[in-house]
């Protein structure tokens, strides 16, 4: 990463002067500072949109949101406020103390409630007892606000708005200054720390935080630079600037790192909207993205939209879904990805931009959650802009990041084969060359979802590239990481050697060889080629070049999260068993080879992961044809053939009441196979 020079660390607005002024911020947060409740717009809405608020709550779209903030134990939660929350623990008591807070405020604004109003000034009074707002310190030891502090930031400044008449004076002036010692210094550090990483020293955690498993964050202002987690810190810093307008002398600092930061971010996204760190991450960071944006326009009249390009981010919303019967949200699940696009930036988008696919995608069931992070969506849902597919939407598509993504169409039951090609991210995988194939209505090459955060936990494992539907180098994955610095990227590397597609086609050839060989196998090339016919004929062809004779291991992963998935194999087929389909698959290798049905070594708490496996016996030199073809349940698969001669795979047949004939040539000299339809 590049280092900064000091014109730029001036240009940016965190020089030493800012840093100056930061050191008197706590003796002006002493002050008892006067609530400002005379703010000329709120911070999301005004008092006059409420009446459309109230509608959009009780809308089919949001009956299991509105559920969700009707059921509120209040029981359960004045108990937990009252005796078992726990003042040194963040991550889990502090989050659902300030959710509560923020989850009673919004129901007693929109239908005012006496226990509503209770529960909301219990909540906020506990938040307000932290000592701290984060677990985390720069290397001086003083508080760093980036995850729980950025959202304290933001649910204190709702609540102070939204209870602003029946708050009492001190408990907003208790807000304010707590906001102003615990809440703009903090983020305002953390973005400094992170823009200007190496000339800062390393962070730590707080040694009596209890919401965590040791881990090492010496690194973090490097790791979190270009990550969703500056967008978080970023939305705190808006959220604390716009609180303290006109009452704290860094504001004016404040704001600037906050638009600083959203540049900053933006000049680093993939120009055709892919988004590195996957589509759930897409979902956190945009929403606290655009809430930012909100927050800028409304209370500042600052108007930073265009730094992106938000109806192609919606674009990739709609490439990453992957709708099952069993799972309408279902997605892409590359990296820690396992949930499609959430409704909260859709819904944003859709209104800003009259959005019609941003508008079709917040529709979807499962897009509007039952979590409170469903009041944005009430708060910006537009039921005028209408929804259907964008006319621009691609059935195949190569993203900027390396994912080659081949589709019939974004239904349930249409099919989908991806590839992951690429570089590293936050909150990746080993998973380099790695296939997911979904066909009437089921995954059946899988991609692991519910990998564990914590290497302390076995199903850490299913970030593994053994886990994936990838090749292992003597039952060897490619290069991954240790987890000390927590899901941060690897150093791995796959490159796209070429990529075709035409009616009813595609074909695409990556070379994964870097990301193994910095695991220090010997290898020279591990290609992956995809030949995909549509619907549902896959040919899967690796060749493996290696500097010394080694077995080979191609894994196809299969999905039983609900314990429906099934596996069987003999010498040269595997199937994969589901309720809607089933998979099959013939092997051709150019060696010796054997196919096994086996599970990864996880203890079965964690979950059960069928996997078929083909088997190269040592060699130098690997070619696998794996040629897959899927069915609805209880349909008979085709006759399709294979026959290999002087470097040359032809295959050909029929299934499903298509004929085939596709050759596959690999003659020396030849960089990637040619491909013959």
């Amino acid at each position: 990463m590049m280092a900064h020079t000091r014109r730029q660390f001036l240009r940016t607005g965190f020089g030493l002067g800012a840093l100056l002024a930061l050191r008197g911020a706590g003796r002006a947060a002493d002050a008892s500072l006067a609530p400002n409740l005379a703010a000329p717009r709120g911070l999301l809405f005004d008092t006059a949109d409420l009446p459309r608020i109230r509608a959009n709550v009780h809308r089919p779209e949001f009956r299991e949101f509105w559920a969700y903030m009707n059921g509120l134990d209040f029981g359960a939660e004045e108990k937990f406020l009252t005796h078992e929350i726990n003042l040194k623990n963040h991550v889990t008591d502090m989050s659902r103390a300030q959710v509560t807070a923020v989850r009673a405020a919004f129901m007693h604004l929109l239908h005012p409630d006496p226990k509503q109003l209770a529960l909301a000034r219990l909540a906020l009074g506990k938040t307000l007892e932290y000592p701290h707002w984060d677990w985390l310190r720069d290397s001086q030891q003083r508080p760093v606000s980036i995850m729980r502090g950025a959202g304290s930031c933001i649910g204190l400044a709702l609540v102070a708005e939204w209870l602003a008449a029946d708050l009492t004076a001190e408990e907003q002036a208790a807000i304010t200054r707590r906001m102003a010692i615990e809440g703009g210094p903090p983020c305002f550090r953390g973005l400094h720390d992170m823009t200007h990483h190496d000339e800062v020293g390393p962070w730590s955690i707080y040694p009596d935080e209890e919401g965590l498993s040791p881990f090492s964050v010496d690194h973090w202002p490097r790791i979190l630079d270009d990550t969703n987690l500056r967008i978080t810190c970023t939305a705190g810093m808006a959220a604390a600037a716009a609180h303290l307008q006109g009452r704290h002398p860094d504001v004016p600092l404040w704001l600037e790192a906050t638009r600083a930061s959203l540049r900053r971010y933006a000049a680093r996204l993939p120009k055709d909207g892919s988004f590195p760190e996957g589509v759930g991450y897409w979902d956190y960071t945009f929403t606290h993205y655009c809430f930012t944006l909100e927050v800028l326009r409304r209370k500042f009249g600052i108007d930073d939209r265009g730094l992106i390009d938000f109806p192609a981010e919606a674009r990739f919303a709609l490439e990453m879904t992957m709708p099952t019967p069993a799972q309408p949200d279902g997605c892409i699940s590359i990296g820690d990805s396992n949930v499609a696009a959430g409704s909260v930036p859709l819904s944003w988008i859709a209104r800003e931009y009259r959005d019609a696919g941003a508008q079709e995608l917040m529709l979807r069931p499962g897009a509007v959650r039952p979590a409170w992070t469903g009041l944005l969506t009430a708060i910006w849902y537009d039921p005028s802009v209408p929804a259907h597919l964008p006319a621009t939407a691609q059935l195949d598509r190569r993203q900027a990041l390396g994912i080659v993504i081949s589709r019939t169409g974004w239904g349930e039951q249409d099919s989908l084969v991806t590839l992951r090609s690429g570089g590293p991210t936050n909150h990746e995988h080993a998973d380099r060359n790695s296939v997911i194939f979904t066909a009437h209505g089921e995954r059946l090459l899988n991609d692991p979802v519910h990998a564990a955060y914590s290497t302390q936990d076995p199903r850490w494992l299913l970030r593994q590239t053994e886990a994936h539907t990838a090749v292992l180098i003597d039952g060897h994955g490619h290069i991954y990481h240790d987890g000390r610095d927590g899901t941060n990227s690897s150093t791995a590397q796959a490159t796209i050697q070429d990529y075709r597609i035409g009616p009813g086609w595609m074909t695409v050839t990556s070379d994964a060889a870097d990301a193994y060989r910095r695991a220090g196998l010997p290898v020279q090339l591990v290609q992956r080629t995809l030949v995909y016919l549509k619907p549902d004929v896959l040919a899967i062809f690796d060749r493996v070049i290696l500097a010394e004779a080694r077995p080979v291991q191609a894994r196809f992963q299969v999905f039983n999260d609900d314990g429906a998935g099934r596996v069987t194999a003999d010498a040269s087929t595997f199937s994969i068993v589901r309720p809607l389909a089933t998979l099959h698959a013939r092997i051709t290798t150019a060696g010796e080879s054997s196919v096994a049905a086996s599970r990864l070594a996880l203890p079965e708490a964690s979950g059960v992961y069928p996997y078929a496996e083909l088997h190269s016996a040592s060699a130098k030199e690997h070619s696998l044809l794996t040629l897959c073809t899927a069915a609805p349940h209880g349909e008979a698969h085709g006759e399709l053939s294979v026959k290999q001669e002087a470097g040359t795979w032809h295959i050909a047949g029929s299934h499903r009441g298509k004929d085939f004939r596709v050759t596959i040539a690999t003659a020396e000299g030849l960089a990637v196979p040619v491909i013959t339809l």
